[in-house]
Order: C-alpha cells, then structure tokens, then sequence
C-alpha cells in the first residue's frame, strides 16, 4: 500500500532504491570526512534499520509509533547527549552522533525521523534543566529510550511558532498531574504522546 496518491518514480527506479542501496550512497558520501567513531556509529545505525525493516517486514505504511520503543531501547532516538547521568551512557554522542542518527533513520523513514525529532525536541529542555528533580530524570529517560513519545505544540494563533512568547500555561496540581490552558495550531505527536 503506497503513502500517497501519486508516484513520481518508476517501479524499476523505486526497486533500485533499497535502504542498503540508499545507505551505500551515503557511505560513500560520508566515508571520507567523517571521524572513523561517527562513521561506524552511522553504520551501526544503519544496520539496526536494515535489520529492523527486514525483521518486521516494513513497507513504510504502518503506524511509525509502534517502532520508538524498540528504536530507543537500541540507543537510536537521541545521541546529543551521553545520558551517563540516566545509567545510559552512549559511548558515540554530541552534535556530529546526532547527525549520523538523524540521517540513517531519515533514510529509513522520513516521517518517522520527524516524529522521532519531537521527542529530541522535548528531551532537550529536560536535559539542560532537570535539577535532579526524580520527575524529571525520570521522563527524560523514559524519552530518550522510547519508552515515551514526546510531543511539541508550539505555534499558536496570531503568533506563530514563537517558543520564547508562548500564552499558554502549564500548572502542575495538587495531585501531580498538569493543566495545559492555551490554544495551539500545530501540534506534533500530540495523539500519541
């Protein structure tokens, strides 16, 4: 079953495009720029891809959401940080990891890349802003090993995508949970965080 409703590539070109051929390309591209700890964890990325689209026999019509746990308990969500402090510790991390991460799965599926991204969007504020508060370390890891999804609304009416200006509030209550009182636009994930 195709995504779309249109296809703008032949099936004999389509069939050339297999994820190996498409990370052969990139390989090729990259092989010779890169550190040999970031090209090997583009490789470890893109291998847990092409098997984890062999395993699953994925044809890139199912529901991404249901890939984030087993992507995050390999490591493949976040690289940006070491995440030592959540008994994590990624060997490869920072902003060059982060890239080699972003693009094997965005080869894989771009979609689910950008979904993926709003969860590295909402760890990044957790990490740089826990204070140790147990609440906290603990979303942060249950997002960075996809035991979670994250979620971002950040563009409202009149506003735009202003993430520094925002009107809408979030008021912890008295018994843990939150109120989120705003108006949103755009939201990402938002169904299934």
């Amino acid at each position: 079953m195709k995504k779309g409703q249109v296809q703008c590539i032949s099936d004999e070109i389509l069939n050339k495009l297999s994820l190996k051929n498409r990370y052969k390309f990139l390989n090729y591209n990259l092989m010779s720029y890169l550190e040999p700890k970031h090209f090997n964890l583009l490789k470890e990325a893109e291998k847990f891809f092409r098997n984890f689209e062999k395993k699953h026999d994925i044809n890139h019509t199912e529901d991404f959401y249901d890939w984030i746990p087993e992507v995050g308990k390999a490591g493949f969500i976040t690289r940006v940080h070491k995440f030592d402090n959540l008994g994590l510790d990624f060997e490869t991390y920072g902003m060059t990891a982060e890239f080699m991460r972003v693009l094997a799965m965005d080869f894989f599926d771009p979609q689910f890349a950008m979904g993926a991204g709003a969860t590295v969007l909402a760890v990044n504020p957790l990490m740089l802003h826990h204070e140790n508060e147990e609440i906290r370390l603990r979303a942060l890891k249950e997002l960075v090993t996809g035991e979670k999804i994250g979620c971002i609304c950040i563009t409202e009416p009149e506003r735009g995508s202003d993430a520094v200006h925002m009107l809408t509030t979030c008021d912890e209550q008295p018994d843990g949970s939150f109120i989120v009182n705003g108006e949103k636009i755009y939201q990402t994930n938002g169904p299934k965080a």
